[in-house]
């Protein structure tokens, strides 16, 4: 049992030695549309701020799992009726994977992956729903691109674009899932060269 603990140890050891690691803050601005049956809706726009800690793994640190928590406002316009906005906070687990190679000061990036959301609360025309009128935990997905701009050696100035999509209605008994799309800029700090 003693040569099984010792040899868990020292692999963590060596995993967390090589360990490449990034912090990064990003927002930008919202464009949410709210489906619902028979009711026409329009687009709204809102606001995105995530801080995400990534932990780079792959060769020349192409892929990386990155977490984020985010805090997130949806606007859409019922048609007849008026805005419908919610405040959303949560976390957004995301693969991202880097091309080009690792010392190139410019890279192109992808990443993809669910997000968990609770809504705090939910405004249907300046009303505020009762708490048992609309869901609190919303799982959707989130799909995006974008380049980072190495500045320095240990900071990245990075841009993405991409969509944003419930599997679960917001509003209770109601087909009502947003779809967003959504830009944003944002600062990477690096810890070690995750360029190498």
């Amino acid at each position: 049992m003693k040569k099984i603990i010792i040899f868990l140890v020292l692999t963590v050891c060596a995993v967390t030695s090589n360990a490449q690691y990034r912090w990064e803050v990003s927002a930008g601005p919202t464009f949410s549309t709210l489906n619902l049956d028979d009711v026409e809706t329009s687009s709204g726009t809102g606001f995105y701020v995530n801080a995400g800690y990534g932990y780079v793994m792959g060769v020349r640190a192409k892929t990386s799992i990155v977490f984020s928590l985010e805090l997130l406002q949806r606007k859409s316009e019922i048609e007849n009726v008026g805005d419908a906005k919610t405040l959303q906070v949560g976390l957004n687990p995301k693969f991202r994977y880097l091309f080009g190679a690792g010392k190139d000061r410019f890279r192109a990036f992808v990443n993809v992956g669910p997000s968990f959301r609770v809504n705090t609360k939910f405004e249907v025309a300046d009303v505020e729903l009762e708490d048992d009128a609309f869901e609190k935990l919303i799982i959707g997905g989130v799909y995006g691109a974008g380049f980072s701009q190495m500045v320095g050696e240990m900071f990245d100035i990075m841009a993405e674009v991409g969509v944003m999509n419930d599997f679960v209605d917001n509003i209770t008994d109601t087909n009502s899932k947003f779809f967003d799309i959504y830009a944003r800029v944002g600062i990477r700090f690096r810890i070690y060269d995750a360029r190498r």
